[in-house]
């Protein structure tokens, strides 16, 4: 037989059968202290399945459960406070998770004005709705934007121009492995940074890269000879290991992430202040007003081994970011 068309999860089905509250039980005496531990989702009364936390009340369920429940209604199924314009999820640790932007609750026929509510107020909410879908079009837009300008940098081997350790530029020298441990801050940095900066190779599994670099910058220097080939089983397949050379994307990866660990800034001020040579057929990108001084002089910072840098080497894709 062949298969039939794609079905609708069984908490959709349990919860659109009744919209209007979750069912803890048939029978309240039924429910034990299991069930209502902070593992359980009290809609579904099943183990939390990527705990969603509402912000603006801090009671938790599944990411599906409250997706499917606020399509219905925006108030918290346990105390009727107001969600709030998204929800947390993805929640890896207190300083790494992502923001689920709702989207505008589903209605089943045309919304009548309630009493007293005047037309202005519909108009702010609409005009507010729109905002926030564009806003999540630009995020996204930009995201692609960032990837297509790392990947031009890899491309064409630029490196990122040395800064001196100072109270002037606010560099810091790289961590020691137990000092990146011990700070939340900079793991968390340098996870929103891994995330974007392994999308630049095609058919990588980001999420586990991610996870398992950081275990390794809290375990050795990420320019180490044995860091370097570690990450060069997975960013340089085509070119085998050979005693005394070097690994073209990997070290080139290790130094990037050397550079923006001791920068001290989140990426989105990185990627305005970090400094490249510009490529010799064309620039990295259009300069701004404010950031032609970067292209006013020429890096003597680049690798010693770019000689060594192959197209037989697991490289990015060669087509250049658009302007």
């Amino acid at each position: 037989m062949s298969a039939s068309p794609t079905q609708p999860s069984p908490k959709r089905i349990k919860l659109e059968s009744s919209p209007t509250s979750p069912r803890l039980a048939d029978d309240p005496s039924t429910l034990n202290d299991e069930d209502l531990s902070h593992d359980h989702c009290v809609i579904c009364l099943q183990s939390l399945v990527d705990r969603t936390v509402i912000p603006t009340c801090s009671h938790e369920f599944c990411f599906e459960c409250i997706s499917i429940w606020a399509e219905q209604s925006r108030k918290c199924p346990l105390c009727s406070q107001l969600i709030g314009e998204y929800v947390i999820h993805h929640i890896r640790s207190q300083f790494d998770y992502q923001k689920h932007y709702l989207p505008p609750p589903r209605s089943s026929s045309p919304r009548l004005l309630p009493t007293g509510e005047s037309h202005v107020r519909v108009a702010r909410r609409a005009r507010r709705d729109r905002y926030w879908g564009r806003r999540v079009r630009h995020d996204a837009d930009e995201l692609e934007r960032a990837i297509a300008r790392r990947r031009w940098v890899y491309q064409n081997h630029l490196y990122a121009k040395h800064v001196a350790s100072n109270s002037f530029t606010r560099y810091r020298p790289y961590p020691s492995p137990a000092q990146f441990t011990a700070s939340p801050n900079m793991i968390s940095r340098a996870t929103i940074f891994l995330r974007r900066e392994l999308r630049v190779w095609q058919n990588l599994d980001v999420e586990f890269l991610t996870t398992f670099i950081i275990s390794l910058m809290k375990a050795i220097d990420i320019r180490a000879e044995s860091a370097v080939k570690l990450l060069s089983e997975f960013l340089d397949l085509d070119t085998p290991y050979i005693e005394g050379q070097r690994h073209p994307n990997a070290e080139h990866f290790a130094h990037e992430i050397y550079c923006y660990i001791r920068s001290g800034r989140d990426l989105s001020i990185y990627d305005n202040l970090v400094q490249y040579d510009s490529s010799p057929d064309r620039p990295l990108h259009e300069p701004k007003r404010e950031d032609r001084w970067r292209y006013e002089s020429r890096s003597r910072s680049r690798s010693p081994h770019r000689r060594h840098h192959r197209s037989r080497s697991r490289s990015p894709l060669s087509q250049p970011p658009s302007s």
